[in-house]
C-alpha cells in the first residue's frame, strides 16, 4: 500500500481514439492514458485512477480536456465522472460540438469518498449516439482531507 501523506493522482490521454457510442447509453472513453503523477493511486488500466490507500478519504476529482465528434452534424454532447463504474451524482456536464472536426473544451469537478480500491474514470455520451474521441485531457485526484 502507497504512503497515506500521498493521496494524489493524476493521468492524461496520451493517444486518442473514438469511442464507439450506442445510443444515448453513455460509455467509458477510450484512448490510452499516460502516468503523470502518482501517490495512494494506481494507474491500473487506461482511464483509470485506482485509490491505493488505506485510509478511506475525500477526494477531489477534476477532469479537464477536449472532445470532437466522428460523425454527423451538430449535437450535444455528455462527459461524466464515474466511480466504481457508477455516475458521481451531479458529476456531469453538457456542451454542443457544432460539427465533426470541430474541437469542444470542458471540465468537470466532483468530491467523492473513495475507500482502498475504488476507482475514477471518464464517460461520456451523445444525444443522438454519434461517436467521440477525447483529444487532449487531464484526470486527477487529489485528497480534501
Amino acid at each position: 500500500m502507497a504512503t497515506e501523506a500521498l493521496s494524489f493522482g493524476s493521468i492524461y490521454f496520451s493517444t486518442p481514439a473514438m469511442t464507439t457510442l450506442t445510443g444515448t447509453t453513455p460509455a467509458k472513453a477510450a484512448g490510452t492514458t499516460t502516468t503523470m503523477q502518482l501517490g495512494a493511486f494506481l494507474h491500473s488500466s487506461d482511464n483509470r485512477l485506482t485509490y491505493d490507500g488505506v485510509t478511506t478519504r475525500t477526494f477531489e476529482v477534476l477532469f479537464t480536456g477536449s472532445a470532437q465528434k466522428g460523425a454527423g452534424s451538430s449535437a450535444d454532447t455528455f462527459y461524466y465522472l464515474y466511480k466504481d463504474g457508477v455516475l458521481i451524482p451531479g458529476a456531469t456536464i453538457s456542451r454542443k460540438i457544432p460539427n465533426v472536426g470541430d474541437e469542444g473544451a470542458f471540465g468537470i469537478l466532483a468530491q467523492v469518498t473513495l475507500a482502498s480500491g475504488s476507482y475514477v474514470e471518464l464517460w461520456l455520451s451523445t444525444a443522438n449516439g454519434d461517436d467521440l474521441q477525447i483529444d487532449y485531457g487531464v484526470l486527477t485526484a487529489k485528497v480534501l482531507g
